[in-house]
C-alpha cells in the first residue's frame, strides 16, 4: 500500500512532468571571454606573489527552458579556460641604467563545465533583461604553464604541459554563478549577451610546505544565439 509521502512524491513528479511537456524549449551556441584568478587566504598572500587576471575564452552550448514569460532554467555545456598569473621582475644595475630581468607566468586549465541556472526575465516580447544564479559543476581535463622571459624585450614564451595528477591538483571542482543579460527576440530566434561572476568552492591545490589552497574566481562576457524548438504562439 502507498504510503502518502509516495503519494505527494508521485503528484510532484507527475506535476513537473507535465510543466517540461508543454515547456517552451530553445537551445544554442554562446561564446566569450573568461577572465580568472585564484582566491588565496591571508597566510598565503603574505608568501606568495600577487596573483592576477588570466585572459582566457570559454563556449559551450546552451539551453533555455521556459515556465511563463518571466522564469526560466538555463542548463549549460561549457569550455572553459581558467588560470592566474603572476609577475616577478627586478632591475640589474649595468653603470647608471638598471637592466629591466623578469618574467610573466601563467597557469591555464582547461575545463569541461556544466552550469544550471535559474533564470529571470522582465521586459516584453521583443527584448528582455534577465538575472540567472545558480550552481556550476567542471572538471578539469589539462593544463599549461606558460613562461615569458624577459631580458630587456620579452622573449618568446615556454610552454610547459601540467601533470594534474601529479601535482595532486582537484580536478572536479564546484561553482556558485551569478549572471546578469539581455536578450533579442526575433520569432524563433534569440540574440542574448550576458556578463557573470563565477566564484569556486573547491581547494584546488595544496601548496607545499605551508599547507596553503587557493580557490577560482572569475569573470566573464558572452554573446550567443538559441533557437526555439516549441512553437510559441
Amino acid at each position: 500500500m502507498k504510503t502518502t509521502k509516495q503519494i505527494l512524491l508521485a503528484a510532484v513528479l507527475a506535476l513537473f512532468c507535465q510543466q517540461i511537456a508543454i515547456a517552451q524549449i530553445a537551445v544554442g551556441l554562446k561564446t566569450g571571454g573568461h577572465f580568472s584568478t585564484v582566491g588565496v587566504t591571508e597566510t598565503l598572500d603574505q608568501l606568495t606573489p600577487d596573483f592576477k587576471f588570466s585572459p582566457g575564452f570559454t563556449a559551450g552550448v546552451v539551453s533555455e527552458i521556459n515556465f511563463g514569460d518571466y522564469f526560466a532554467l538555463q542548463p549549460e555545456l561549457n569550455w572553459v579556460q581558467k588560470g592566474f598569473r603572476w609577475d616577478e621582475s627586478l632591475g640589474v644595475p649595468i653603470g647608471n641604467i638598471d637592466i629591466p630581468i623578469g618574467a610573466e607566468a601563467l597557469i591555464r586549465t582547461n575545463y569541461l563545465e556544466i552550469p544550471l541556472l535559474a533564470k529571470g526575465k522582465l521586459g516584453n516580447d521583443f527584448v528582455q533583461g534577465y538575472v540567472a544564479v545558480g550552481p556550476a559543476f567542471g572538471y578539469a581535463l589539462n593544463g599549461k604553464l606558460i613562461t615569458k622571459p624577459r631580458l630587456l624585450v620579452e622573449l618568446d614564451p615556454i610552454k610547459t604541459d601540467l601533470n594534474l595528477d601529479n601535482l595532486d591538483y582537484e580536478r572536479f571542482e564546484v561553482s556558485a554563478v551569478g549572471a546578469l543579460g539581455v536578450q533579442f527576440n526575433f520569432n524563433h530566434v534569440k540574440l542574448f549577451a550576458d556578463a557573470r561572476y563565477t566564484h569556486g568552492f573547491t581547494e584546488l591545490y595544496n601548496f607545499p610546505i605551508v599547507n596553503e589552497k587557493v580557490r577560482h574566481r572569475g569573470i566573464s562576457a558572452s554573446l550567443g544565439v538559441m533557437y526555439d524548438l516549441t512553437d510559441g504562439d
